[in-house]
């Protein structure tokens, strides 16, 4: 089966990558994330 082109543009990737310096590890962020999800919810004591 060949391959067949796409006329339609790429999406740009909604994932920012880093590594942690302390630790070694890789951490990924979704920076489209809705606003009220970025916030977390203060739970009543």
């Amino acid at each position: 089966m060949a391959a067949k082109p796409c006329s339609q543009p790429l999406k740009s990737n909604p994932f920012i990558t880093y590594r942690d310096p302390m630790t070694g590890k890789w951490i990924v962020v979704n920076q489209n994330l809705p606003k009220a999800a970025e916030q977390p919810e203060v739970a009543a004591a």
